[in-house]
C-alpha cells in the first residue's frame, strides 16, 4: 500500500476538481478514457469504479496513450483487479496507485477521514487512505513547526464537516518531521502515531535519531584530569589539593577534571556503548569565589568563553572532532535561568567574551523580585514554599539566590539575545544537543524562541530540560510539554518509580501502571524524553539501597547488602536502557559508585557527595557489561529505540514487556523476587531459540509462547 505523502504547498490543498490531464482506462469501460478527479496532494481519483468481473486497467496522462502507467512504471503492464466496486487513486508525484474500497471517498454514503493540522493550516481535503484488508486509515505527513497557538499538532476530521466528531478531543502533539498516522474507522480513534521519521515516513537511520542513542552525563571536574596545568585557574584557593579525602569544604572546590581528561577516556565510553555525552556547563564561571569553587558549572559569568579550569575553544573543537570520529554527539548543559549568586562573590555579573555587560542591580538584565519562597521580606526565618507552585513566582524570582535573568515575554530581552547568541557560538563549535538547566523557572515563550532560533541553524538539534519532579504524575510539567515549546523534559517521575520498585517500596504492578500512563500524559512522546536512575540532584541509588541513614527528600535508606543493592541497581538500569525514552547513564553508575558521607543537612551521599571522583574505569563490572550490551541493542533495534510498549506478564515481583516496531521485536523480563518459572504467551517473537542479550539464559519461543526461568534480580532480554 502506498502511503499518501503530503506536500506542504497551499495549492495542493485546493478543493477537488475535474482534471483533464489524467484518465482511467480499463476493461470496465472498454478501455475508453474516463477523466479522473484532482483531490489535491498529488492525488487523482476515479470514484466508484465498477468491475463486473475480474479485469485490468491503466492510467493515461493525456488520453492519447502517449504517456501511460501500469505495473513496472511508464508504459508498463496492465494492472489486474478482481470483480467489485472500487475507488482508484493515482499519485502523480510517485506514479504509484491504490485500489481502495468504494467507501473510501464517500461512495455508497460512507465515511472519509480528513487530516487537519498545522501542516495544512487546519484545512479540510487532505484525506487519509484506507488500509486494504483492515478497518484502518493512514497518512504520512510532514510537520514543520507549529502556529500561533502552539507547536506541531493535528486532529482527524470525520467526513470533513469539522463538527463534534473530530478526534481526539485535544489536539495531538507530535515532533517536527514526518509522521505516520493510523486511525481506526470502527472506533474513530487513533491507533498509532510514529513521528520523528525520515522523508516519506521511512525509518530514520540508526544513529541519526537520539532515541537510538545512550547518553552519559559526566561531571567534567570529577571525571578525569588530563591536564594538571589548568587545575588552579585564576583562583588557586578554589581548587582542592586533597580532593575526596578532604572535608565538606574541599568537596565544594575544583578537583582538576577537564576536557582533556574526557578526550582521554572516549575509548572507555565507546566501549560502554555511549553515543552521546552530556557535559556539565563548559562556559566560564565565577573567578572571585573565595575558597569555594564553581566546579559544577552553574555559576556562570561569561557564556561566550570556556572555563579556564576545563580548557579553551581549541580543546572544545578537539573534543568535538574526537567524538565525531566515534559517531558520538556532544550534549551541552546550558543554564539560561541565572548567572551567579546575587548576595556574594561576583554578584551575578555577566561578561561577553571578557567584556562586562551587567550585574544583579541591572533591572533590564535581571529580575528584582527577590528569591522564591522569601515571602517578600528580609527575615530569613520566614518561608513561603507555595511559591514553588506559583508560575509567576518560580519564573520571576531567583532560585537559591542565583541572579535571575529577565527573559522577555513576547519578544527577546537584551538578556535573551545575549543567551541565544551564546548558545549559537557553542553550536558553531560542535554542540549537537542542549540540556536546559532549571527550565521550569524560565519564561516559557523564551524557550520557544530559544529552541526555534537554534533549530534554524541545526534542524536536528535535540533539546531537553530539567524540570525537577517532571513526569506523568506532574500535571503542570505535562501541560508545559504538551504546549510544543521545542524541548523535551527529563522524566523524574519514571526515575522515582523505578527506584521505588527496586527498593521494594512499590510493586512491579505499580511500576507498570506508571509506565502505561506515560504515553497519555506525554502526548505519545514518551520515547523522546530522557530517562535515568542516578543524577547529580539525588542520592545515588546504590547508596540509598545500602545505607540505613537519611538521604535526600528525608527518605530512609534500605540497608541492603552491597551485593544485593548492586544487583537491584543493575536491574533498575536494565529498565532505563529498555523502556521508551532516551537512556542517560550518570558517570560512575556503570561502576556502582557510592559515597556514604552525610552532608551538612545530614543527608547521606547527597550533594556534594553524589559528585564523587570516578571510582574506576573497569570494563568488566556486571553493571558495565549490562549497560554496554543494552546500549548496543538500542543502537541497532528500532523496537527498543522507538517501538510500542506492551506488558506481557506481571505480578508484584516480575515484569515482562515487549517492545515492537514493524518486524523488530524485543522482550524484556525482570524479576526482583524469589526464583520463579513463568510461561509467557502472545509474544511477537518468531519461533526459535534465543540467547539473552544479557546473562546466559537460552529461551525457546514456540507459537508465541516461552518459558522463562528467572533467578532473583535477574534480567532477560530476547531480540
Amino acid at each position: 500500500m502506498k502511503l499518501l505523502y503530503i506536500s506542504l504547498v497551499v495549492t495542493s490543498l485546493a478543493a477537488p476538481q475535474a482534471h483533464a490531464d489524467w484518465y482511467l482506462r480499463g476493461t470496465h469501460n472498454g478501455w475508453a478514457a474516463d477523466a479522473m478527479t484532482d483531490i489535491g496532494s498529488n492525488t487523482m481519483l476515479a470514484d466508484d469504479v465498477v468491475f463486473n468481473s475480474a479485469g485490468e486497467f491503466k492510467f493515461d496522462r493525456f488520453g492519447d496513450w502517449s504517456e501511460n502507467y501500469g505495473t513496472g512504471g511508464q508504459n508498463g503492464g496492465n494492472i489486474s483487479v478482481g470483480a467489485g466496486t472500487y475507488d482508484i487513486e493515482f499519485y502523480t508525484d510517485t506514479k504509484n496507485w491504490a485500489v481502495l474500497p468504494s467507501s473510501t471517498h464517500g461512495g455508497g454514503g460512507t465515511t472519509t477521514y480528513h487530516f487537519r493540522g498545522t501542516p495544512n493550516g487546519w484545512a479540510g481535503g487532505t484525506l487519509l487512505t484506507a488500509v486494504s484488508g483492515t478497518s484502518n486509515y493512514e497518512i504520512c505527513i510532514e510537520f514543520n513547526g507549529g502556529d500561533a497557538n502552539g507547536g506541531p499538532r493535528f486532529k482527524i476530521d470525520k467526513n470533513g464537516g469539522w463538527g463534534g466528531d473530530a478526534f481526539p478531543a485535544q489536539d495531538y502533539t507530535v515532533a517536527n518531521g514526518y509522521a505516520k498516522i493510523i486511525v481506526n474507522s470502527n472506533t474513530d480513534s487513533i491507533v498509532s502515531v510514529d513521528d520523528g521519521l525520515g522523508p516519506n515516513c521511512q525509518s530514520v537511520v540508526a544513529g541519526d535519531d537520539f532515541r537510538n542513542r545512550t547518553m552519559y552525563f559526566v561531571f567534567v571536574d570529577r571525571f578525569a584530569n588530563g591536564d594538571t596545568s589548568n587545575d588552579n585557574g585564576t583562583n588557586p584557593n578554589g581548587t582542592s589539593t586533597v580532593g575526596a579525602s578532604g572535608g565538606l569544604s574541599e568537596w565544594k572546590k575544583y578537583w582538576g577534571g577537564d576536557i582533556q581528561g574526557l578526550i582521554d577516556k572516549l575509548d572507555y565510553l565507546e566501549a560502554l556503548g555511549i553515543s552521546a555525552i552530556w557535559v556539565t556547563p563548559l562556559n566560564d564561571n565565577v573567578n572571585n569565589s573565595g575558597t569555594a569553587g564553581a566546579y559544577h558549572g552553574y555559576w556562570s559569568r561569561d557564556f561566550y568563553e570556556v572555563d579556564e579550569h576545563l580548557g579553551d575553544w581549541a580543546l572544545v573543537d578537539q573534543l568535538d572532532a574526537a567524538m565525531e570520529a566515534r559517531g558520538m554527539k556532544l550534549v551541552l548543559d546550558f543554564a539560561p535561568n541565572h548567572s551567579s549568586q546575587d548576595d556574594k562573590y561576583e554578584f551575578g555579573a555577566v561578561y561577553k567574551e571578557g567584556v562586562y555587560q551587567a550585574d544583579k542591580n541591572n533591572g533590564t538584565w535581571f529580575h528584582q523580585n527577590g528569591a522564591i519562597a522569601d515571602c517578600y521580606d528580609s527575615d530569613p526565618a520566614t518561608n513561603c514554599p507555595a511559591e514553588y507552585d506559583d508560575p509567576w513566582a518560580y519564573r520571576n524570582k531567583s532560585l537559591f539566590n542565583l541572579t535571575d535573568f529577565n527573559h522577555g515575554v513576547n519578544s527577546n530581552s537584551v538578556a535573551d539575545t545575549y543567551l541565544i547568541d551564546a548558545a549559537k557560538k557553542w553550536l558553531a563549535h560542535g554542540v549537537d544537543a542542549i540540556r536546559i538547566d532549571a527550565i521550569k523557572h524560565i519564561e516559557p515563550n523564551f524557550i520557544n524562541r530559544f529552541t526555534s532560533e537554534l533549530r534554524a541553524i541545526n534542524p536536528d538539534l535535540y533539546i531537553f530540560g530539567e524540570w525537577y519532579g517532571a513526569g506523568a504524575d506532574d500535571s503542570t510539567s505535562m501541560q508545559w510539554l504538551s504546549e510544543g515549546r521545542g524541548s523535551e523534559l527529563l522524566d523524574f517521575n519514571l526515575r522515582d518509580n523505578i527506584e521505588k520498585a527496586i527498593a521494594d517500596d512499590i510493586t512491579m504492578i505499580d511500576l507498570n501502571a506508571h509506565i502505561e500512563a506515560r504515553p497519555g500524559a506525554m502526548g505519545n512522546r514518551e520515547d523522546w524524553q530522557p530517562i535515568f536512575l542516578d543524577n547529580h540532584d539525588a542520592t545515588r541509588t546504590s547508596v540509598f539501597l545500602q545505607t540505613t541513614g537519611l538521604v535526600n527528600s528525608n527518605r530512609q535508606g534500605k540497608g541492603f547488602s552491597q551485593a544485593f543493592a548492586e544487583a537491584r541497581q543493575n536491574l533498575g538500569m536494565a529498565l532505563v536502557m529498555t523502556l521508551p525514552g532516551i537512556p542517560t547513564v550518570y558517570y560512575g553508575t556503570e561502576q556502582n559508585s557510592t559515597w556514604f558521607t552525610a552532608n551538612g543537612d545530614g543527608q547521606v551521599g547527597h550533594d556534594p557527595y553524589n559528585r564523587e571522583p570516578m571510582p574506576s574505569f573497569s570494563q568488566t563490572t556486571p553493571a558495565f557489561t549490562l549497560i554496554s550490551a543494552l546500549a548496543d541493542l538500542r543502537a541497532q533495534s528500532p523496537a527498543i529505540a522507538r517501538g510500542t510498549y506492551a506488558e506481557k506478564w506481571l505480578n508484584g515481583d516480575v515484569l515482562v514487556f515487549e517492545r515492537k516496531e514493524g518486524t523488530d521485536v524485543a522482550v524484556v523480563a525482570v524479576n526482583k523476587g524469589a526464583a520463579t518459572t513463568i510461561t509467557v504467551s502472545n509474544l511477537s517473537l518468531a519461533d526459535g531459540t534465543y540467547n539473552s542479550v544479557v546473562g546466559s539464559d537460552v529461551v525457546t519461543v514456540s507459537a508465541g509462547q516461552a518459558t522463562l526461568n528467572l533467578s532473583q534480580n535477574e534480567v532477560v532480554v530476547l531480540h
